[in-house]
């Protein structure tokens, strides 16, 4: 993904008189970690353009409470695209994962630039399409692949859009983003840290050898990170 410094790269996508019309109607919000942005059923008023530092997770939830991470957003996209398109209830949890900034603008701000700036609503659909990859691909990923490279997976991604490469979570929440339980997602962090690809303490994870923690993945993050690649170019 290219590195806008640190801005959200789809509204860097904007032409600068689409940006000069919205910039008024932007400001700028401190997503807190465990914040919930969007729950199952609420109406979609606005969306988030995550700036570098902050990821949300997407979330499936079973009519018991049970949930599985089946994507995530960072600085490359944004939440609540789905009212561009017409659908203004949400049907995932939005779940911010890593603490950071992004900047909120009314959907219907949004509506209106999609319908009348075709290079943005061109990018738009062109991101929409990574992330129903990512989703498949997750979905995917959940049903074949061990914990091991799931986790692996999921550290790439959450390292990706880090702003210090420092990511702060618990085994409890890796757990519910796994949709595996808490013991199991201790035992293969700590085969990680025995093999000194991640340095984990007291809720802070550091990667320490990406390029073995990449090896240890499964394909799916390539897999992905291939759609994403590129993508505002």
């Amino acid at each position: 993904m290219k590195d806008a410094d640190g801005e959200n790269q789809l509204l860097a996508s904007m032409s600068a008189e689409t940006l000069k019309r919205l910039k008024p109607q932007l400001s700028l919000v401190h997503l807190e970690s465990g914040k919930i942005l969007y729950g199952v059923d609420d109406k979609v008023e606005f969306v988030y353009f995550p700036r570098r530092g902050a990821m949300v997770s997407l979330l499936a939830v079973t009519e018991e409470g049970d949930t599985a991470e089946v994507g995530v957003t960072g600085y490359e996209g944004a939440i609540g695209l789905q009212a561009v398109l017409g659908g203004f209830n949400n049907t995932f949890d939005y779940l911010v994962q890593l603490t950071g900034d992004a900047w909120k603008l009314k959907a219907e701000m949004l509506r209106t630039e999609f319908r009348r700036d075709q290079p943005f609503q061109n990018a738009i659909m062109r991101y929409m399409q990574a992330s129903f990859a990512q989703i498949s691909q997750t979905a995917l990923c959940n049903r074949l692949h061990n914990v091991e490279e799931r986790i692996s997976r999921w550290l790439l991604l959450c390292h990706d859009r880090a702003a210090d490469g420092q990511i702060t979570l618990t085994h409890e929440m890796l757990g519910k983003m796994l949709g595996t339980r808490r013991s199991t997602v201790s035992l293969a962090a700590a085969t990680l840290q025995q093999a000194g690809m991640i340095e984990y303490n007291r809720g802070r994870i550091t990667i320490l050898d990406r390029k073995a923690l990449e090896r240890a993945s499964c394909t799916c993050y390539s897999i992905v990170k291939k759609q994403f690649d590129g993508l505002y170019s």
